[in-house]
């Protein structure tokens, strides 16, 4: 479900109600961009995407690591991740994300057979 960009929408609300690693797209930009809602916990598989990727910790903290960096996000901060740069996010706590991500970007634990029963 998408959020109509005249529609308001509650952040905090939607959060409760999301499962870890599933996101919720809250808006879309000019046909291309999702603006994204997720819970996160615990450590995502590395992957790759073939578009930019950014994050802003809403609640809790948030680490991204690539094969060279760890990026330790607290509540308020963000980050982009670039296009083709090996990454994977995690979480000790229960941590609330925005993401902005073009629409191709699919990164539910649904997309990771490995790990859809274990996040």
């Amino acid at each position: 479900m998408i959020v109509m960009s005249s529609e308001k929408f509650n952040v905090r609300e939607i959060a409760s109600k999301l499962q870890t690693y599933s996101p919720f797209d809250v808006a879309e930009l000019d046909g291309e961009y999702v603006v994204r809602v997720a819970q996160m916990r615990g450590i995502f598989p590395w992957h790759v995407h073939a578009k930019d990727e950014f994050f802003l910790t809403l609640k809790g903290g948030l680490t991204v690591e690539t094969e060279t960096s760890r990026t330790i996000l607290d509540q308020g901060e963000c980050t982009t991740v670039r296009a083709g740069l090996k990454h994977r996010p995690s979480s000790e706590g229960d941590a609330i994300v925005l993401l902005v991500e073009h629409k191709i970007i699919r990164t539910s634990k649904a997309d990771f057979p490995e790990v859809k029963d274990k996040l």
